[in-house]
Formats: structure tokens, C-alpha cells, sequence
């Protein structure tokens, strides 16, 4: 009797192969072909799963973003100071030597294309958007902000700097340190927050 094929693991497997393609040899190299051959298929049966190329790749955004965000609700269910719970929902979004290095490095891929399709950068779908501004309100709700704090623009600069490190990671593979890109985290909670961070 022939092995049936869980049609959402095959999914992500060709979403995996995706990924690999992008970070191997660029966005540019993630044709339906190359995809195909990364995920051992032929190009009649990727097109069984994925109608489009459009479809694929969307699926493949929206599979990192799904296990970043499974990581970080992980995260908040820990017992954990509630600044001790931020630093590692932070750290989720920065490449490491872990299962989530792909993941962190392919969201901003996915970020920098969206700035040149059709569809556009879709902040609100940016799972590490979203997880910084959760960040910021409930570090408000918790009363642990610095007062007259300009809370939009620490958003943004939050954001930044969490994408600088991961660009640094993705072009200076060697240098990526989970124990430095702690420290530079630390650093800045240090700077918007009341309570002592570390």
C-alpha cells in the first residue's frame, strides 16, 4: 500500500526548500523550478500543491511568521519575570544556532521583498511588528517605561534595531553571537525601562 502524504507536511517542506533557495542564493534563485528540485519533486507535482507562485511564496511567508509567533507565545506561557519574558521574545527574532535561525533570517527577506511587489511591506502582518508593539504595551501596562518617553518613536527604534542585528547576521554570519545580541537588547531596555534589566 503506497505511503500517503500528509498534504500540510508537504507543504511546509516545499515552504522549507523555499527558504533554503532564498537564503542560499537569493530571492531572485526561489523560481518554481529551483523549489521543485530543493523539495525532491517535479514541477507538475509542486503545482498539485501550490496553484501559483504567488501562493507559494505567500504560504512560505506566512509559515515563518506562524512558528516565530507559536516561539513567542511559547515564551509568555514560561514563569519568567515579565522583562525576563521580553528579552527571549526579542531573541526569537534573531538568528541563532537554533531551529528558529531560518525563520528570523527569512522574515526580513520576506520584508525587503515586500518593498518591491506588488503587495507591498504589510506591516501589520509582521509578526515581529506586532510582537514589539505587544512589548511596548505591556511594558506600559506594567508601569515599567520611563516617563516621557516618546512611545511610538522607541516602537520604531525597537523594530530597528532588531532588524540591524538581523541584517548583520545575515551578511556577517561569523559575528552572530546570541550572547552579544543580548547584551545589545539588554542594553536598550536598559535605556526605556524603570526597573533594573538583565
Amino acid at each position: 500500500m503506497p505511503k500517503l502524504i500528509d498534504l500540510n507536511e508537504r507543504k511546509q517542506l516545499i515552504a522549507e526548500a523555499t527558504w533554503k533557495i532564498m537564503l542560499e542564493h537569493g530571492m531572485e534563485a526561489a523560481s518554481s523550478r529551483n523549489i521543485a528540485k530543493e523539495a525532491g519533486l517535479s514541477l507538475g507535482a509542486l503545482r498539485y500543491y501550490f496553484s501559483s507562485q504567488e501562493e507559494l511564496m505567500l504560504y512560505a511567508e506566512a509559515l515563518s511568521f506562524e512558528r516565530l509567533t507559536d516561539k513567542t507565545s511559547e515564551i509568555f506561557q514560561q514563569d519568567q519575570t515579565p522583562l525576563e519574558k521580553i528579552i527571549e521574545v526579542l531573541m526569537v527574532f534573531l538568528p541563532a544556532a537554533d531551529e528558529l535561525e531560518v525563520e528570523a533570517k527569512v522574515r526580513l527577506i520576506f520584508k525587503l521583498q515586500g518593498s518591491h511587489s506588488r503587495n507591498g511591506y504589510r506591516e501589520g502582518q509582521d509578526v515581529a511588528m506586532q510582537a514589539i508593539k505587544n512589548i511596548m504595551s505591556n511594558l506600559i501596562l506594567l508601569n515599567l517605561l520611563k516617563k516621557e518617553l516618546d512611545v511610538p518613536l522607541e516602537t520604531d527604534r525597537l523594530i530597528n534595531l532588531l532588524d540591524g542585528m538581523v541584517l548583520d547576521a545575515l551578511v556577517r554570519p561569523e559575528r552572530s553571537d546570541k550572547g552579544q545580541q543580548r547584551k545589545m537588547i539588554v542594553y536598550h531596555l536598559r535605556g526605556i525601562c524603570k526597573e533594573p534589566v538583565g
